[in-house]
């Protein structure tokens, strides 16, 4: 598999949050430093940032208040948003200090492939790759680093990266993660174009069930295929009330298949 690293813009935004806590930790300093020299700008600085600050507070909060209404699903993606990285802040870091440090003794794809695993997770997806990248080159034979491979390319929607990397997984180990890989391998071949996308979702479907998401996916690949229908009733069986609390990722693709029936004027 031709591998190369995922695209560096859509990384680099994950730093954003982290930047602006800096920022928030550094402020008080300079605002000291300032002080020292003009005490009277410091007051000037204090009293317009306040002002900045709470402009923005209710351009936020009204922006996402017209967004709620304006954009049903965005109460799920907020949840997701908030999910995600509630998840990539709270992690525990023993597990990956732990790889590393065993890394540094005696390197093996197992532990580049466990390192790649917890780093995706974190989200720090520049470093992930590398860890993953190496571990199929030391060790082709284990699905489940294929298969973080391919979700690495797949959040940078590197579809031919991704693709080749849930088929091999797929192939070394048919259903692997309960059909999550074969999933993963029929939304990128959706993505690029390949006919093929419809006969693997529908496979995964019949193997492994569905929620929200492999429902929609299933949806839009019958509605490219001209089954309008099919794609209805795809839609319904994703915007289904659930049985059980849906997780935030799967929340998010109910959401979005409610708004598209609603399009089509097929509600449940």
């Amino acid at each position: 598999m031709t591998a190369g690293p995922p695209m560096r813009a859509r990384a680099s935004l994950r730093h954003v949050p982290l930047l602006l806590v800096w920022l928030c930790a550094a402020f008080p300093v300079v605002l000291w430093l300032v002080h020292a020299a003009d005490p009277e700008l410091a007051v000037r600085i204090a009293h317009g940032t306040g002002r900045a600050l709470t402009t923005c507070a209710w351009v936020l909060g009204g922006t996402i208040a017209v967004a709620l209404l304006l954009f049903p699903p965005a109460a799920a993606w907020l949840r997701r948003a908030g999910s995600r990285t509630w998840l990539a802040l709270t992690m525990d870091h023993g597990p990956l200090n732990r790889a590393i440090s065993e890394l540094r003794h005696f390197e093996t794809g197992a532990r580049h492939a466990e390192i790649g695993r917890l780093l995706r997770l974190r989200r720090q997806t520049e470093a992930a790759w590398q860890h993953l990248s190496r571990a199929v080159e030391m060790d082709p034979g284990v699905a489940s680093a294929w298969h973080q491979l391919g979700l690495v390319a797949f959040a940078q929607h590197e579809w031919q990266l991704a693709a080749n990397a849930f088929d091999r997984a797929e192939a070394l180990e048919p259903g692997h993660a309960f059909g999550d890989a074969a999933l993963h391998l029929g939304r990128c071949l959706y993505e690029l174009g390949d006919a093929r996308a419809l006969d693997v979702l529908r496979a995964h479907q019949q193997r492994h069930g569905g929620g929200p998401r492999s429902h929609l996916w299933l949806a839009d690949a019958l509605q490219r295929a001209g089954d309008t229908a099919g794609a209805i009733a795809a839609l319904h069986e994703a915007a289904a009330p659930p049985r059980t609390r849906l997780t935030a990722e799967e929340n998010w693709f109910r959401a979005l298949a409610r708004v598209r029936l609603w399009r089509k004027r097929g509600h449940p």
